[in-house]
């Protein structure tokens, strides 16, 4: 199995960002959101919305990165940094994290997570949330990993209210010991 280089996302990646964000949820979220909602997704304002905020006014903490294919396009992205909401048990939060369709399950999405997971350490935050969609069909990937659900919301997508939860990790220190004893 090929090994994906993970680097420090650049301003110049947003689009591609845009685009792995855009394949991934109209894979995945087909059914699950409207279909009107995904198909006016756009590469285009999601890629200058998030220039914005991760790469000019980017907040203390916050960091992306991207793996990318052998001709350096890039296959999955990982966006995180504190915890949005002020939780008061958990510190950091991993608010993106998507790998191209073509890619998944050849350990991309594990890779990008645990340099996500270091990221987070070097803050000196040990705990973590990641929110995903309830009917998400790749949610097991967090269980497999020891997510436990720990909170509940809607948010609305288009013209349909979308319940999402929130996986918990109360030490991720626990994720690394394990990922390198594995390796």
């Amino acid at each position: 199995m090929p090994l994906f280089p993970i680097r420090q996302a650049t301003l110049i990646d947003a689009e591609a960002m845009a685009k792995v964000r855009i394949a991934a949820w109209r894979s995945a979220y087909k059914g699950i959101v409207p279909d009107d909602y995904l198909s006016g997704l756009s590469i285009e304002q999601t890629a200058a919305r998030w220039q914005e905020i991760y790469f000019h006014n980017r907040q203390t903490g916050l960091f992306a990165l991207v793996a990318e294919n052998d001709i350096k396009e890039v296959i999955g992205i990982a966006v995180g940094g504190p915890e949005r909401n002020r939780d008061s048990e958990y510190q950091g939060e991993i608010y993106i994290l998507y790998v191209l369709p073509a890619y998944q399950n050849q350990s991309i999405g594990r890779r990008l997570l645990a340099a996500a997971i270091h990221r987070l350490l070097d803050q000196g935050i040990v705990t973590l949330l990641i929110w995903t969609m309830a009917e998400n069909p790749y949610r097991r990937f967090y269980e497999t990993l020891g997510g436990r659900i720990v909170g509940k919301k809607e948010k609305q997508r288009g013209s349909k209210w979308v319940p999402e939860i929130a996986y918990g990790w109360p030490d991720i220190r626990i994720l690394t010991s394990t990922w390198e004893n594995n390796a």
